[in-house]
């Protein structure tokens, strides 16, 4: 069930509603990727989840001071929040993306989140789904 979304991202609820799913697309300008972030949030808190999915395999090279701003201000945020303890992040296949998601996966993980990196979005839904006892 789509909850937002823009040129730069779908963000929708999967899992039975026990997790959040962003699908990132092509290069993201900083306003629309912390706007994004934020509103993933605000959508999460509502649901009360707690779990994430990251597909990244569209997604082009996010800045230097957004990948900090993600892995410190807003994760912090979003654990002090309860809503961030898992996240699967389906990985790309460029070799630029997957440097610019390995740096803030490295970040994030000073949060103590469970990451775990996939190739298809539906090994990462059942991931989560095994640690909910939901389907995928």
């Amino acid at each position: 069930m789509i909850q937002f979304q823009n040129e730069s991202i779908i963000v929708e609820l999967v899992n039975d509603s026990t997790a959040i799913l962003l699908t990132w697309k092509g290069f993201i300008p900083s306003l629309k990727y912390r706007e994004a972030l934020d509103k993933s949030l605000e959508i999460a808190k509502k649901y009360k989840i707690k779990n994430w999915i990251s597909d990244i395999r569209l997604m082009k090279v996010v800045g230097v001071k957004d990948q900090e701003w993600a892995g410190t201000i807003w994760a912090s945020k979003a654990v002090s929040a309860g809503c961030y303890k898992k996240q699967a992040v389906i990985m790309p296949e460029d070799v630029f993306g997957k440097a610019s998601a390995n740096n803030m996966i490295a970040t994030v993980q000073n949060q103590k989140i469970e990451i775990k990196n996939f190739t298809r979005l539906d090994e990462a839904k059942q991931w989560l789904a095994e640690s909910e006892g939901v389907l995928a």
